[in-house]
């Protein structure tokens, strides 16, 4: 798989919620940052973060509106909706920037948004 094919993969498996094989598109020392937020390093952390957000949430449904890579770096601009367990709806604008490995596994992962629209979004949650 490219770098690309990959991350386009990678959130195919959350909106059909096949977190395992998401995880294994990931490095075992994964590094994810969800920017303004604390950094994660390792897929037990990102597992325990990942399901704590989505308690919440029934159904992920990201949308990738731009995507472009150069070599192991791969850049996406999504809308990432969420379905959650309470009925409502919620949407966070995103820019990611994934970097993998030589093995094609993701070794960086950071999300980029904005808080008060995460805040506003997951409010009645």
């Amino acid at each position: 798989m490219t770098p690309q094919s990959t991350v386009e993969a990678f959130i195919r498996h959350w909106n059909s919620n096949d977190m395992e094989a998401m995880y294994a598109l990931c490095r075992d020392d994964v590094l994810w940052h969800n920017i303004p937020m604390d950094p994660i390093r390792g897929k037990p952390a990102m597992r325990e973060a990942i399901d704590g957000f989505m308690a919440g949430v029934d159904s992920c449904d990201w949308q990738i509106h731009a995507i472009a890579a150069n070599g192991a770096l791969v850049l996406t601009e999504r809308t990432d909706g969420f379905l959650l367990k309470n009925g409502r709806r919620a949407a966070i604008r995103t820019m990611g920037a994934f970097e993998l490995d030589t093995d094609g596994l993701i070794a960086v992962w950071r999300d980029y948004f904005d808080m008060a629209e995460l805040t506003r979004e997951f409010a009645a949650a």
